[in-house]
């Protein structure tokens, strides 16, 4: 579907879909390993150097040969949640991914933030990397770098991920 036509993210079904990922490989604690994930899928994952214009670009996924690329330059953790922003563009929005929309998206991620299908992706990955039913074992007990390296994201996912499950301001959100 093209992403101007979404007015607003389905967060529910970004949930779920990562949950029943989770569920359907029997992943039960952290790290969450999103390349292993897309293999047991059959969608690859290659990492590539972009060209100095393409050099902003964190990844993308080229529904024609069911691949995820991801630039080479990024940091890991940065590396890790492009992976599971991509897969939440192969398995929730594969026909938006064929689309002219997505081709505009990609020499510039980070122009349509506010898009919903953006954040839908987004959502996906974020709930895939970090489970609430695995944060909820740690948060309280461990300062955010130590579950950073334990869920294998950045301090910046996990203050987002603890912020959206457990902070009573965000419980409508």
């Amino acid at each position: 579907m093209p992403s101007n036509l979404r007015q607003k993210p389905d967060y529910n079904r970004a949930m779920d879909e990562a949950r029943r990922l989770l569920n359907q490989f029997g992943v039960v604690e952290p790290p969450i390993d999103p390349v292993k994930i897309a293999s047991n899928l059959g969608i690859g994952v290659n990492f590539v150097t972009l060209s100095a214009a393409n050099r902003n670009v964190s990844g993308f996924y080229d529904p024609a040969d069911n691949t995820i690329y991801v630039n080479e330059a990024e940091y890991p953790k940065r590396q890790t949640f492009t992976i599971a922003h991509e897969l939440g563009h192969a398995l929730l929005h594969r026909d938006w991914a064929m689309s002219e929309d997505y081709k505009v998206l990609m020499r510039d991620p980070d122009a349509n933030t506010s898009d919903p299908i953006e954040k839908e992706a987004n959502a996906f990955a974020a709930h895939l990397l970090v489970p609430r039913h695995m944060l909820a074992k740690y948060w309280d007990k461990m300062a955010v770098p130590a579950l950073s390296e334990m869920f294998a994201v950045s301090n910046a996912m996990i203050g987002y991920r603890i912020s959206r499950e457990f902070d009573e301001s965000n419980a409508t959100a």
